[in-house]
């Protein structure tokens, strides 16, 4: 299959997803359907009954206050996703229709930047494979086990951690009733963590493959420049190649300003879906391991997990992210440049200065997103659950 073929089926495949909630990435007029109104409901009534329920175990003792609200990080998160979503739809779906058209072009190309094309396509596969196995596997685990202990144990715990007032889960009636609705922003909730992350990862994981393409266009240029000097050798006093050299330069530099057009944009869609999913994944581990530090808990035990996941993922990307700047910085620098003309030259200088100051992506403009920030956001959040702990309060 040609790339536009993979990454066309690859945002169909989003697309579908998204019409699963009734948000459909890919149309010119956003529409409110039942099954949008369901998703919206979803972390409203986990807001309303969450708080309420978590208002009340905290009267009763602090830790059951905060076993009530491990999922507090996912609800900030999913809003997050629901949110941008919503409110940014256009210019989400200009981007995957630009990202399609990127594509068409530059398989026209040649082999180098079809291989190029492809294997950024694979690394986003690659991703999508994690994230909907960690992401089916967890929910799941969270869906079945309430059933599972019930039916071996006879142990009744909720799915959510909550209990619907008015209704007792000590009733087969009331417990079955609490079971569905929970199951309703689970299933909400798992979809929705699925979608918006593919919608990142795919957005940020094209840096990289832009990264890719301008160093083929780099090496082009590059082999010009070389041919330039070694004809020096060769020609006659007074003969002049051109070698093209004006057109591929120019070239490199639109790429160029293309890719930094590209990599704000990006921020200037996502950035605050990235800072709430990363934040409320670090409050998410702490309060998960307060509670589990105190006493084992399932729910929470699982949830951390889910948070610790998509924490790291994110960081992650966010690394090669930098390496990628860093490729296009390295790249320009080895550029033969002692072979341009004096105009050429100019250019050179400003396209060198945007690659020394490319603009990484920061959260909430206090840390960049990377795999230090993850590993400093670990360490704070044992330290905070250590110091939540019964034999420290």
């Amino acid at each position: 299959m040609k790339p536009s073929q993979r990454m066309h089926g690859l945002v169909q495949h989003i697309n579908a997803v998204a019409q699963q909630l009734g948000l459909d990435m890919l149309t010119v007029k956003k529409e409110y359907i039942f099954r949008t109104w369901v998703t919206i409901s979803a972390p409203l009534t986990y807001a309303v009954f969450g708080v309420y329920w978590g208002f009340l175990e905290a009267r009763r003792h602090w830790l059951e206050g905060i076993k009530s609200s491990i999922m507090l990080g996912g609800l900030v998160s999913g809003s997050a996703k629901l949110l941008t979503i919503l409110l940014r739809h256009t210019p989400i779906r200009d981007l995957l229709h630009f990202i399609i058209k990127i594509c068409e072009d530059y398989e026209q190309r040649g082999v180098d930047f079809i291989h190029a094309l492809n294997f950024g396509i694979d690394r986003v596969y690659k991703i999508q494979r994690i994230i909907f196995v960690g992401y089916s596997i967890t929910f799941l685990i969270m869906l079945l086990m309430p059933l599972v202990l019930l039916f071996y144990k006879g142990i009744r715990i909720t799915v959510m951690p909550y209990e619907i007032p008015g209704l007792s889960i000590d009733s087969n009636i009331g417990y079955g009733l609490t079971y569905l609705q929970h199951t309703i922003p689970e299933v909400v909730g798992g979809i929705g963590f699925y979608l918006g992350d593919m919608l990142v990862l795919l957005a940020l994981n094209q840096i990289q493959t832009f990264a890719d393409i301008f160093q083929l266009k780099a090496t082009a240029l590059n082999d010009a420049l070389e041919r330039k000097e070694h004809s020096r050798y060769v020609c006659n006093v007074g003969e002049y190649k051109d070698f093209n050299i004006q057109a591929l330069l120019m070239d490199l530099i639109n790429w160029h300003q293309l890719f930094v057009d590209y990599c704000e944009l990006v921020e200037k869609i996502y950035d605050n879906l990235i800072a709430a999913q990363v934040f409320a994944a670090s409050v998410s581990i702490v309060i998960c391991l307060c509670v589990n530090l105190n006493e084992f808990d399932l729910i929470s035990a699982i949830f951390f997990l889910v948070s610790a996941y998509s924490m790291s993922v994110y960081c992650i990307v966010g690394t090669q992210i930098e390496f990628a700047y860093d490729q296009v910085y390295q790249t320009v620098s080895c550029l033969s440049w002692h072979e341009l003309s004096c105009e050429q030259r100019k250019l050179y200088m400003m396209m060198l200065q945007r690659a020394q100051n490319m603009k990484i992506i920061v959260l909430l403009g206090i840390t960049p997103l990377s795999l230090g920030t993850a590993l400093q956001a670990s360490e704070l959040d044992f330290c905070f659950g250590n110091l939540l702990t019964k034999n420290n309060i």
